[in-house]
């Protein structure tokens, strides 16, 4: 299988890359919903926690609230890291969920795909992977994994919440890579790319 893979244009360094970004994703989102839960103060022992019923796109949405107990700072760095966090998400659910379209040079994914001219809930969208895009994605993961460990420790010894404000310019670079991945389709097609 790995032999035919190489075939449709996943080298060993792009595969690679596909599991490290599905580990460093995975991350992220187990650590999204603790620090959710920090943010609001949930107490989960014994219950069933409100997380539990909710998609990953509606902590992500979570996190950008407007954070009544929180600085100006720090509300933004939960709102910069949202819409990275928004943006990557549909990168990574087009290579997990997506049709893969082979190719030599740079392999394809498309999430719901109109093909058959089918109607969808969900918009269809492409996610180029190659090894340089990939390690753009895993970039942008890791830095969403810091801003939810920070998050986390802040929310318990408040002398650590200037480290979550500092985090402002590296959450604003993940939502560009991100952006990016996300869009690069149409920026490709753009006549100022």
């Amino acid at each position: 299988m790995l032999a035919r893979l190489t075939g449709w244009g996943f080298s060993p360094e792009v595969l690679q890359r596909i599991g490290a970004l599905a580990v460093v994703w995975g991350v992220f989102e187990s650590n999204l919903e603790t620090a959710l839960w920090a943010l609001r103060g949930d107490e989960v022992a014994g219950v069933r926690p409100w997380t539990d019923k909710k998609p990953i796109s509606e902590w992500i949405k979570e996190l950008g609230s407007d954070w009544p107990k929180l600085t100006t700072e720090g509300k933004d760095v939960l709102r910069v890291a949202s819409l990275a966090a928004f943006e990557l998400m549909e990168y990574r659910h087009a290579i997990m969920h997506g049709a893969m379209i082979p190719s030599p040079t740079m392999p394809t994914f498309i999430r719901n795909p109109l093909w058959h001219g089918e109607e969808r809930n969900r918009p269809s969208h492409v996610a180029h992977v190659d090894k340089n895009l990939l390690d753009m994605a895993i970039e942008s993961a890791w830095i969403l994994c810091q801003v939810v460990f920070v998050v986390k420790a802040a929310c318990n010894e408040p002398e650590k919440i200037a480290k979550w404000a500092a985090l402002k310019q590296e959450a604003s670079r993940a939502r560009s890579m991100a952006g990016e991945l996300r869009h690069l389709t149409e920026l490709m097609n753009h006549e100022k790319y």
